[in-house]
């Protein structure tokens, strides 16, 4: 490192420049104003923080690091930015616990009838509920993807007296997960899953990874939550399943198109619920990524390797 180095910093937040200037007073910060006043300085940048799209970073012929502010990174990855001597890293992790939150929070509300039981309530009516509710007890949870979020999700539903399954690449196991299936025995993995959550990466292998195949699969009255990317599961074979009555629901914080067009058949159907892809949101948000952020500099820094690295090969 030398004192020409240039960190490119997207959100403009005094708080983090002091932090910035405290672990590297050398560091020239550029901020999304100034490269917009003066693009050519896309050239110089080393390191970014989040905010630059493809094409910047096809420009940005100095960077050696970016840190995304994020945890999925579909929409950076490129074959030519996986050829580069680029190191991308991630904040991965740190929406586990609310993202775990938001599902089992979606999850509740369809079991427990509480959609009716506040509509009711809106109409200032006594109705006593409870002929189509459902226990969580004892149900087969089939999480799609155990990382962090995938590992959160098991751990909660543990709580709830629920058996966990999973499907992860490589097929290691986890304390969290009774059984754990690969892609390629996927078929037995969605037999067994009563309620399937889906925290799955966009990337080539996992595009359209729940298709027909895979709804068909899965046991009669079946639940399921996306969390992941919209296009990880086949919009038309949900449809399929929904409209057949295979499915007893699907609760979406993700779709793919997405956002949904307003004439999409998903928004009318009374066995779907649609949140705008904010599962991951959490007071702490930037704080946490910001952590992850200044811990990686200081390691930049010192030559020594970075946490949360991407696979770019992977995707995630």
């Amino acid at each position: 490192m030398n004192a020409q180095t240039t960190l490119f910093l997207s959100r403009d937040d005094a708080e983090l420049r002091q932090k910035i200037g405290e672990v590297a007073p050398q560091i020239e910060i550029v901020s999304r104003a100034q490269l917009k006043d003066h693009p050519e300085r896309i050239e110089h940048i080393e390191i970014a923080y989040g905010g630059l799209g493809r094409d910047q970073i096809a420009n940005a012929t100095a960077l050696k690091w970016f840190q995304n502010g994020g945890a999925g990174v579909n929409g950076l990855l490129s074959p030519e930015l996986a050829a580069r001597d680029v190191t991308i890293t991630s904040v991965s992790g740190i929406h586990a616990r609310c993202i775990a939150e938001h599902l089992f929070g979606m999850l509740l509300s369809l079991t427990r009838e509480l959609h009716s039981a506040r509509e009711a309530q809106n109409r200032r009516e006594w109705k006593p509920l409870g002929a189509n509710t459902l226990s969580l007890y004892g149900k087969t949870l089939g999480v799609l993807g155990v990382g962090a979020i995938g590992a959160q999700i098991a751990r909660v539903g543990r709580a709830f007296e629920m058996k966990p399954i999973g499907l992860r690449r490589g097929r290691a196991g986890h304390p969290e997960i009774e059984t754990m299936f690969s892609p390629e025995n996927r078929l037995e993995f969605f037999a067994q899953a009563q309620i399937v959550m889906n925290t799955l990466p966009l990337t080539d292998a996992t595009r359209g990874f729940m298709g027909e195949a895979e709804f068909e699969a899965l046991p009669d009255g079946a639940i399921v939550l996306n969390a992941g990317r919209g296009a990880t599961i086949d919009t038309t074979a949900l449809l399929r399943g929904l409209q057949s009555g295979k499915l007893r629901a699907a609760l979406l914080d993700v779709t793919d198109p997405e956002p949904l067009p307003a004439a999409h058949p998903l928004w009318e159907m009374p066995n779907v619920f649609i949140t705008a892809h904010y599962a991951g949101a959490h007071p702490e948000y930037n704080a946490e990524a910001d952590a992850i952020f200044l811990d990686n500099l200081r390691l930049y820094l010192a030559g020594e390797p970075l946490h949360h690295v991407v696979d770019k090969t992977a995707g995630y």
